[in-house]
């Protein structure tokens, strides 16, 4: 029995594996994402990107503001949202590659006290997690709460979600 455990596990491994492909968060992968990132940042700064925006202008929601910006071929290329309270705000911004894929997030929050706070996700093919660097840039800190729990891997279907105000 233990033994068919085992197998099992290992089968269930090498799934996972073969899903995951042999993407990790080496020097050399987390450079072609930053490759992406600059690239689809230089396709916005050229006004390359087409922007549809969603704003339901509420507090106490992560995405009151949804921005989705497609390349020529229709492709999502950036999904950005917006939202806060009184005293906090946050934005996350995804980047996709040509192919679709979710391949980095970043996450800017601020808080009426100074505290700036940066995440910054690096994404596999297979939409795995491989590197996750949090930094406090500026302030004394902020129960800002897994922020990165909320980053989107299909950008459509959260921009066309309903409204999140109460």
């Amino acid at each position: 029995m233990v033994a068919r455990r085992f197998t099992v596990l290992a089968l269930l491994l090498n799934f996972t594996a073969a899903l995951a492909g042999t993407y990790d968060a080496s020097p050399q992968n987390i450079s072609i994402i930053r490759q992406n990132y600059v690239q689809v940042t230089q396709l916005a700064a050229k006004g390359q990107l087409l922007q549809v925006k969603r704003d339901f202008g509420c507090l106490g929601v992560s995405d009151s503001l949804r921005v989705l910006s497609k390349d020529r071929s229709g492709q999502v290329r950036k999904y950005t949202m917006q939202g806060g309270t009184d005293d906090s705000s946050v934005t996350i911004s995804h980047y996709f590659g040509p192919d679709g894929r979710l391949s980095f997030a970043l996450i800017e929050a601020g808080a009426v006290n100074g505290t700036q706070q940066e995440w910054r996700l690096y994404y596999g093919p297979a939409g795995n997690l491989l590197k996750l660097e949090e930094k406090t840039v500026h302030g004394p800190g902020y129960p800002f709460g897994p922020l990165w729990q909320q980053v989107v891997q299909f950008p459509e279907a959260a921009f066309d979600a309903p409204s999140p105000c109460p």
